[in-house]
Order: C-alpha cells, then structure tokens, then sequence
C-alpha cells in the first residue's frame, strides 16, 4: 500500500493533470479549460516540430548504438578478463563521474572540444590539423555529452549481468566444441541479454528526454525535441502545448519499452 500510493500520488496523478492540460488552450499567456485537439494537431503538423522529433530520434538511436558498442567490450572484458582485485577500483572509477553535477560535466566537454581546446591544441601541436575542427555546437558534440553520461550506465547494468553468468555452462559449451566465438555467441550474449535491455531503456531514455547536452554543446541552432518542450514551457508559457509534447514523448518511449520487452522475449523464447 505506501508503495502503490506513492506513485498514484507523485506519478499517476501528475500524469493525468498533464493529460488534462494538454487539450486545453493558451489564451493571453493564460490556461483557458476549453478542451480542443489543437495542441495535438501543432505537435503533429508543424514541421519545426517533425523535424525536431526525427533529429532527436536519430541521435538517440545513434547515440544508443555507440553506446552499446563501447560498453559492451568494456564490461565484458571486466568481468572476464580482469582479476577481482582490481575490479573494485575500476568500478569506482566508472562511477565516480555521477559524484559531480552533469551539468557542470557538459559545460567541461566545451574546454575539451571547443575551438581553443585540449583537443584542437594537441592536434595542432602534432601537425595533424592546420585549422580548428569545428566540434563544439554540433550534434556530435550532443553526442559526445551523452556518451559521457550514458556509458556508464550501459556498463554498470551489463557488468551485474555478466557477472552472473553461469562459468559452467561457458565450459560446457567449451566441451562440447564450441570456440571462444560461439560460445559467447550462444551462451554468454543471451544470458547478457536483460543487462542490456536495461542498458538500452536508460540509454534512450535518457537521450530521448535530455536538453541539457543538446543545449550546451549542440548550441540550440538545430533544436531537438526536448528543446521544443522547454521552449513551450519556459518560452511562450504555453503550457497545454508543452504538455502535449511530453505526453507523444512518453508515447514514444511506451512503444520503444514495448518493442525491447518483446524483442527480448522472443529471442528468448527462442
């Protein structure tokens, strides 16, 4: 019962007050309860916001594979080729970057990869570039805070996995012929399976929803789909509009979870 009515009243609550609001109007910066599908009709008419849906959409699909990709390797090589004795303090290091605010972690990617940089001066210094590349305020350097934040993460989740692999049924595999390469293919991968799935709904989640990293390092020229419920919100206090955006937001997100649980299942199943 106290978990049950602490998220029918800090979620579900808030959730149907949005619902609410969000077939209602703005009238002179005021909230008018006169119900209309107006809002829903902007969200999916308006081609600023179409375009900033599938902007963000593609760098968070983007953003989710170079994830995965780079932490897959990591954590597996944690889990199996580190000792234990070392893990510890690998870990630690995963995480101490949570220890700071991630704002002020996006604000530091601009020293890094700004015109001036660290990055600009060392490939300046090594003659490999004669001008500065320009990374700052683009989606790449959106992509680059992300990974930041988000790689850790995808880590964590798969290291808890991983490290409760079966080491028997990888020596069964082993013993019955498979290679290191089917035997992670047919028995580790699979059991690997939940970690990442709970890797990947963090991931794109939260890249879906951020607007900080776009914001600071992506520069707010290309807006992405966040950035259009912010400015809504904040912008033009257009509250019913703002709340229709966030509730095709947690559409989105509903139907993503839908499409990884079932994924998941059937191979499984399988």
């Amino acid at each position: 019962m106290p978990i049950t009515g602490w998220q029918i009243f800090f979620y579900l609550v808030p959730l149907a007050f949005l619902v609410v609001i969000s077939f209602w109007m703005t009238k002179d910066y005021q909230i008018v309860s006169t119900w209309n599908l107006g809002n829903y009709k902007a969200v999916f008419t308006d081609p600023l916001v179409r375009v900033a849906f599938f902007r963000s959409l593609w760098i968070t699909l983007t953003t989710l594979v170079i994830t995965i990709l780079a932490a897959y390797p990591f954590a597996y090589s944690l889990v199996f080729k580190v000792p234990k004795k070392y893990r510890h303090v690998i870990l630690i290091a995963i995480i101490a970057p949570f220890w700071t605010n991630y704002l002020v972690r996006v604000y530091s990617w601009q020293l890094i990869i700004g015109g001036s940089g660290v990055i600009n001066h060392i490939l300046s210094f090594m003659g490999i570039i004669d001008s500065p590349l320009n990374i700052l305020y683009t989606h790449i350097a959106t992509r680059i805070g992300l990974l930041h934040f988000l790689i850790s993460v995808m880590i964590l989740n798969l290291y808890g996995t991983l490290d409760n692999v079966d080491r028997s049924l990888i020596e069964a595999a082993n013993d019955l012929g498979a290679g290191p390469f089917k035997s992670f293919l047919w028995v580790t991968f699979p059991l690997s399976l939940p970690g990442l799935a709970n890797g990947t709904i963090f991931v794109f989640i939260f890249s879906f929803t951020d607007f900080i990293a776009p914001t600071v390092l992506g520069g707010g020229t290309k807006p992405v789909y966040s950035q259009m419920v912010i400015d809504a919100a904040h912008w033009t206090a257009n509250y019913p509009l703002a709340s229709a955006l966030s509730i095709v937001m947690l559409l989105v997100i509903a139907i993503f979870l839908l499409i990884i649980f079932t994924t998941i299942k059937a191979i499984v199943e399988e």
